[in-house]
This record gives C-alpha cells, sequence and structure tokens, in this order.
C-alpha cells in the first residue's frame, strides 16, 4: 500500500497547476520574516511585494544604506529558505516605517471591534468584483482550494473597502492605501529607489561629481539619497581594490587584474577627493587611500 502523501506536498503541487505558487511562495516572507533575517528585523519590516520585488520598511535611513549593502546575501538567504529563486531584488526605505507600524496598531489587526466585525460580515462587495474575485478560481480537482483562494481575496477586498471608510486614501498611481496626512509612501519609495539608481549610473562614469551638481543635474534634492549611492561604491570599489590586493599576495597578476586594480583605485579616489580621475596623483591616493596602502597597491600590481 502506498504511503499517503504530504499535505503540504498536495497543496504545493495544486498551487503550482493553478499558476499560484511563485506567488504564495514569495508571500511566505511576511509570515518567516524573522527567521529568514534574524536580528536584522528589528530594524526592518518586510511591507509589499511587486512581482518578485520586494519592498522593506527600515527604522531609520541608515539602516536603509546599511541593508542596501548587505542586499544580496539577504536575498540569498531568503531564496535558500523559500527553495528556490523568487525574490530577485529588494528596497530598502525609511519612509515606509511610519506606515508599517500604524498599519499594524489599528485595532482591526489586533483585537476586531464590533463595528469591523460587523462591516465584514455584511455584503458590501458589487457584482462586479465579485465577478472578479470568482475569476480568480480554477474548477476541477483544486476548486475546493480555488474557493478558499476567492474567499481570501473577498476578504481583502472587504478589508480595503474598511480602511477607505475609515479615512484612508488609494493612491491614484498605484492603488496603494495610505493614510491621508501623507503620500503615497510605496510610490515615494519607488521614485527614491529610481533616483537612487541615476546617481550610480552618473557617478560609475563620474566620480569626482559634487553633490550640488548631482543635485542640478537630476533634481534629487534628499541628501540621504545622495550619500547612499556614494557608499555603495565606495564599499564596492573598495572591496574590488581588496580582493585584487590579496590576490596579489599569493601570484602575480594577469594584466586585465592589474587593469582592475588601477581602475578602481583610481575611481575610489576619484569619489573620495571630487578629483577627475585623469587627475588623480600619488598624492592624491596616499592621502585617500593610506602612504602604505597605495604604495603597497603600487608595488604589487607592477609585479610580472
Amino acid at each position: 500500500m502506498a504511503r499517503p502523501e504530504l499535505v503540504s506536498n498536495v497543496l504545493q503541487k495544486s498551487l503550482d497547476k493553478m499558476g499560484l505558487l511563485p506567488r504564495a511562495k514569495r508571500f511566505q516572507v511576511f509570515c518567516s520574516w524573522r527567521r529568514m533575517v534574524g536580528d536584522i528585523a528589528r530594524n526592518a519590516k518586510p511591507r509589499r511585494l511587486d512581482g518578485d520585488v520586494l519592498y522593506v520598511a527600515t527604522s531609520s535611513s541608515a539602516w536603509a544604506q546599511e541593508l542596501t549593502l548587505m542586499r544580496k546575501g539577504i536575498i540569498s538567504r531568503i531564496n535558500e529558505n523559500l527553495g528556490g529563486n523568487y525574490i530577485n531584488d529588494i528596497r530598502f526605505s525609511e519612509h515606509l516605517w511610519g506606515t508599517t507600524d500604524s498599519f499594524y496598531d489599528l485595532d482591526i489587526y489586533r483585537s476586531p471591534d464590533k463595528e469591523y466585525k460587523k462591516f465584514m460580515s455584511q455584503d458590501v462587495l458589487t457584482q462586479a468584483e465579485k465577478q472578479r474575485i470568482a475569476s480568480l478560481g480554477s474548477p476541477g480537482e483544486d476548486s475546493r482550494l480555488s474557493f478558499t483562494f476567492q474567499r481570501f481575496a473577498a476578504t481583502m477586498e472587504k478589508r480595503a473597502k474598511y480602511l477607505v471608510k475609515k479615512g484612508f486614501r488609494k493612491c491614484n498611481t498605484c492603488g496603494y492605501l495610505h493614510q491621508p496626512e501623507r503620500g503615497c509612501p510605496y510610490c515615494q519609495a519607488k521614485k527614491e529607489f529610481y533616483d537612487y539608481n541615476r546617481i550610480i549610473t552618473i557617478l560609475e562614469k563620474h566620480p569626482e561629481t559634487s553633490d550640488l551638481t548631482l543635485s542640478v543635474m537630476t533634481g534629487v534634492k534628499e541628501k540621504e539619497i545622495l550619500v547612499k549611492a556614494r557608499q555603495a561604491l565606495d564599499s564596492r570599489w573598495y572591496q574590488t581594490v581588496r580582493h585584487v590586493y590579496f590576490t596579489a599576495a599569493t601570484r602575480n597578476l594577469a594584466r586585465h587584474e592589474q587593469d582592475q586594480l588601477h581602475k578602481s583605485m583610481v575611481k575610489l579616489v576619484s569619489l573620495r577627493t571630487g578629483q577627475p580621475e585623469y587627475q588623480v596623483t600619488q598624492e592624491d591616493l596616499d592621502k585617500a587611500l593610506g602612504k602604505r596602502f597605495s604604495a603597497l597597491l603600487k608595488r604589487r600590481a607592477g609585479r610580472r
């Protein structure tokens, strides 16, 4: 007699047939976040999924900058727990933090009051909304699972209506529900990420560009975004220099490795001093990297 199949396996196969498995896997991030990231959870909370992009609220801009540098490792840890490459990017923003606290501090999420219970028990969905929710299901052998999913979708639709009734506003751009006294935090975080990448692109080509020039070129005035971009590039180029430096300690560097070392050093110094790359001197290298370090790098890069 064949052994009965685990319920979890049956559920996973059913979700896969319905095309819902990737989405269901990604949503596990919300209930398993603390287990996945450990102590980071004290200062970072998952807020929203947009496809395979996870938006995370941080307690401060400093944490947003720090976790951005750790992004690849966090993504790897999450996907390892989910059992596949379900999350491809994470965007950290302090703008989402306050909305996270206020969102979960509402009575309707902790101990539902009578008003909320009464509202949720009523037939408040329009016929069009009911038809749309019904279309989310899949008939046949997975009908019970489809029905459960439809009930969940209906509950979320009603909950959204209740939030609107309590004064929440729906963003005209993305549809996100937010408190009326502030703009849409999701759109703000999205714009912040877009501005951050614009600054990164410019600094990669011209690391000597000042903050004032960057602001004039892009219209980005938030100091935190400029600092975050500079720190990210500083860390990237410094890590490259360190890697090639320690490689040179064990063997002679190939020509392309020497070029990589020189390029990363010059860009790093240009970023730190504001000097154009073609004007960077040995004195600039000494000041930005330290005489001993820059001298060792220069000597080792010259080995054949």
